[in-house]
């Protein structure tokens, strides 16, 4: 009864995963010396090899795509296998088992990792010993680290360091993990609706880098979690002003948080507080208020006989999950996507696009009204203690509802201290 479950459980969570990823293969073979020849083509170098006693080949498989900077993938032996991984300083990976479990061996303990319970941090420096059980199929995360390091400037101004945060092998519960995981399946579910990356719009691609990097230096233990410095100041009136001036020319999605913040010369953090004093909101916020009025109008404007589609028009204006931009746009307007699309300027309803995707319902977030900028906006404020809605960067982590546009993430891990 117990292999019936587990096998059960398994077929569930590589439906979902492998569905989104399968086309991008990058091996499939019961040949488990090509399996470690293919691995070192996307992955950290390293040995495998079957546990002593093993009868029978492997059933291994993988498949991979990444932006560059952050990379997403599944992997899976289909036999007890050992890896023996040798340090790699380019690459953070983090394993999350979707079935079955990962043993990791620790000087003379082991640590166990299963499927819903745990996920697996694999530092970039020394050498990483584990057991992948046979049937444990996995979510990759790979980050590399001169993109953890430019990030970690972005977030705290630390401009000094010049290096990326040091992590530690690690086994770590679910609910520390959550913004980790919901960031590689975001990355996943986004690959797999394009079918190749080089078609998925680079503003896009630039949105879910950073939203995976946040993700990562908020969710995770590292040495830059807690950065020594001077109290964060908001940014001035004048730089929240041009933040909007920036955002609210746009003719598609171009600017995240952390663009927005480099242009004008501040942290990401600084701009979060400016932005709160100024409107009472986050830059994340107002992004995604600005950008679904601005979606909701070419919706209105757009004629679906002419080939408009609600997938296009969201994904321009940096909305990557058509489902959560649905129920947002309801919240503020009344009527789904769809149905703004198909009113034509006359008032009349437009024939249904055949083959037109249906909105999915979801949860999302209301677009609030516009504010004014006070006049003493300019006024520098300062906060003390420890924030974890830090960086502008809010990551929702209840299943994975993950917020891609601008992304506030908000972690159950270990909080990014500012002081």
């Amino acid at each position: 009864m117990t292999v019936l479950s587990e096998g059960a459980h398994r077929a569930h969570a590589d439906d979902a995963v492998l569905r989104a990823l399968a086309a991008y293969k990058r091996y499939e073979t019961h040949d488990l010396a090509v399996a470690e020849g293919q691995v070192r083509q996307f992955m950290a170098p390293g040995r495998l090899r079957t546990r002593p006693g093993h009868r029978g080949g492997v059933d291994a498989r993988a498949f991979y795509a990444d932006t560059g900077s952050v990379g997403v993938g599944f992997m899976g032996y289909g036999a007890d296998v050992t890896v023996d991984r040798r340090g790699d300083s380019r690459y953070l990976g983090i394993a999350i088992p979707l079935s079955g479990h990962i043993r990791v061996l620790r000087g003379g303990e082991a640590v166990l990792a299963r499927a819903g319970e745990s996920i697996v941090v694999i530092a970039p420096d020394g050498p990483f010993l584990a057991e992948w059980s046979a049937d444990c199929d996995t979510l990759m995360l790979r980050v590399t680290t001169t993109a953890l390091a430019h990030a970690a400037r972005t977030l705290t101004g630390a401009r000094d360091t010049g290096r990326p945060p040091r992590f530690a092998h690690q086994v770590l519960p679910l609910d520390r993990g959550h913004a980790v995981r919901s960031a590689a399946r975001l990355l996943a579910e986004t690959f797999g609706r394009y079918g190749d990356v080089a078609a998925v719009p680079g503003g896009l691609l630039r949105l879910l880098s950073e939203h995976t990097l946040s993700a990562v230096l908020l969710g995770l233990d590292h040495d830059l979690a807690t950065p020594a410095g001077p109290a964060f100041r908001a940014a001035p009136g004048r730089a929240v002003r041009e933040a909007m001036r920036l955002v609210e020319d746009e003719t598609t999605a171009v600017f995240n948080v952390g663009e927005l913040a480099r242009h004008l010369g501040v942290t990401v953090r600084a701009l979060e507080l400016g932005f709160r004093r100024a409107l009472d909101e986050t830059p994340h916020h107002y992004l995604r208020r600005i950008r679904l009025e601005r979606a909701h109008r070419e919706l209105l404007a757009a004629d679906p006989v002419e080939g408009a589609t609600v997938a296009g028009i969201a994904s321009r204006w940096g909305f990557a999950h058509a489902g959560r931009f649905a129920a947002s746009h309801k919240a503020a307007y009344g009527v789904s996507p769809s149905v703004s699309l198909r009113t034509s300027p006359r008032g009349d309803i437009a024939p249904t696009v055949a083959g037109a995707p249906d909105p999915i319902r979801t949860t999302g977030h209301e677009a609030g009204p516009a504010r004014v900028l006070p006049a003493d906006a300019g006024r520098d404020t300062r906060t003390a203690g420890r924030d974890t809605r830090t960086a502008g960067h809010d990551v929702r982590t209840a299943g994975h509802d993950v917020r891609t546009a601008g992304h506030d993430v908000r972690t159950e891990g270990a909080p990014w201290r500012t002081r």
